[in-house]
């Protein structure tokens, strides 16, 4: 064999071999391979975000308190029982007097100097309460509604 034809053969081992270490290593970037692509970005959802709404209810004024403490918290849950169902309506915030009559009967009063209505949310519900009352109760109620855009997920799973 020509001298040539050996070394040329001693370097293609020599190669075959350093490669062979590299890959029980586990390290074929370091052994002289091409750079690793950099790491992508993550996806950029492509859809508009949506938004999340929160509603609040604030019982400001409990006229049935001095009913007693047990009719006091049945009033409040009441009113709770109300906005319940109340995700969202029009506008940030709105103000109402809910009165409880004996009976079990919920009516609103609507103030002359307000003009804001009550929400269908809150009027869909059962206009009932259980407080045993011998004369009518006032609550003065205010909701308020928040909203925060919450982006959809572009890789969100089952």
């Amino acid at each position: 064999m020509s001298s040539a034809i050996v070394h040329g053969w001693f370097a293609w081992r020599a190669r075959l071999a350093g490669w062979a270490g590299c890959a029980s290593i586990g390290v074929a970037a370091a052994c002289g391979s091409a750079p690793a692509p950099p790491p992508s970005a993550p996806p950029v959802p492509t859809s508009d975000p949506t938004a999340a709404h929160a509603v609040t209810a604030v019982v400001l004024v409990n006229g049935c308190a001095h009913f007693g403490v047990a009719n006091a918290r049945l009033a409040q849950a009441a009113i709770d029982a109300l906005v319940d169902g109340c995700s969202s309506f029009a506008g940030e915030r709105v103000q109402f007097t809910a009165t409880l009559l004996p009976g079990g009967a919920i009516q609103f009063d609507q103030k002359a100097s307000d003009s804001t209505t009550i929400p269908v949310c809150v009027l869909s519900r059962p206009l009932t309460h259980r407080v045993q009352l011998q004369k009518a109760c006032s609550l003065d109620v205010r909701l308020e509604q928040s909203s925060v855009l919450v982006p959809k997920s572009g890789d969100a799973g089952p």
